[in-house]
């Protein structure tokens, strides 16, 4: 796997040459494909060609694209990176009930431990509360601590008066981050063959990425912590700046834990999907989830 995190945000042009993604702006700056996770194009006059797209995909790398707000909307995905795609499908579609709420419930009380992490990293209340909520998490969450759980979190974080909903600097910092790793969840998805609208929770036909959906909810705080240690809550009328959606692309860069190891996000998405893999084909029953920890860029030795 690629550990160059590429971002381009004026207009350039981009080709292939020689397994080389060719960069044009004046000079050449020349990156070798085995080298990129992924790439993120924000600028809307950047000129590429479908042989660049085709040469991306077959390396696997995720190709993030911008609407005219600069937030990432769409990713370009490899169609075949496994060689038993249909074996593996099957294996989704006859995944039982009781399976997929065990999963569920594993998943949702991992969200809700990173949450209360969060909170103490952050040296704010309410971490002790979340934790009691992680015992409450039945099969399939059918209480919904989850939704209960979240709604605690964003007040301790940001007071009563914040919501999800609202038009402000800290729900687009939020948005944008939880973007980028919706991303690489679904590449990553996409390069084990398993479908991603199959998924264990979110079921809605009109969504195509319902698994990347399930699998993003223990990386979420990875997001809020960041934000909230580089976002001020009271700056309601501010936009994202380049410098702050290069910060927020800079997520992907930082370490969690998976098993008491400490990984980049990308090699920890990549275990949770194999181990999700896994279970599916009844080869154990426990998923390798991330833990949060104090916001630390990954070094390569």
């Amino acid at each position: 796997m690629g550990f160059r995190n590429i971002m381009i945000s004026s207009n350039m042009k981009l080709r292939i040459q020689d397994q080389q993604l060719v960069v044009t702006a004046g000079d050449e700056v020349h990156i070798p494909l085995e080298d990129i996770n992924c790439i993120l194009i924000e600028n809307q006059s950047v000129t590429l060609s479908a042989y660049l797209l085709q040469k991306v995909a077959d390396s696997g790398i995720a190709l993030y694209v911008c609407d005219e707000k600069h937030l990432p909307n769409a990713v370009l995905l490899p169609m075949v990176r496994h060689s038993r795609h249909f074996k593996i499908l099957k294996y989704q579609m006859e995944t039982g009930k009781p399976l997929q709420k065990r999963l569920w419930q594993q998943v949702v009380i991992q969200k809700i431990r990173n949450q209360a992490l969060c909170l103490q990293l952050l040296e704010l209340d309410g971490h002790e509360e979340l934790l009691r909520m992680c015992k409450e998490v039945q099969s399939g969450d059918r209480t919904h601590v989850e939704a209960k759980a979240a709604a605690y979190y964003f007040r301790c974080m940001y007071g009563l008066g914040f919501s999800r909903g609202n038009d402000h600097i800290i729900n687009s910092a939020l948005n944008y981050g939880y973007a980028i790793i919706r991303g690489m969840i679904a590449r990553s998805i996409i390069c084990y063959g398993l479908e991603p609208s199959i998924g264990i929770f979110h079921h809605s036909e009109l969504n195509n990425y319902n698994l990347a959906d399930d699998m993003i909810e223990p990386f979420r705080p990875l997001v809020d912590l960041y934000v909230s240690s580089h976002f001020d809550i009271s700056e309601i009328d501010s936009t994202l700046t380049p410098e702050m959606k290069k910060g927020l692309f800079g997520i992907i860069n930082f370490d969690m834990s998976v098993k008491g190891d400490m990984r980049i996000v990308s090699n920890c998405i990549d275990m949770l999907i194999a181990s999700y893999s896994s279970a599916l084909q009844g080869n154990r029953t426990e998923l390798d989830l991330p833990e949060l920890i104090q916001l630390q860029v990954h070094s390569y030795e």
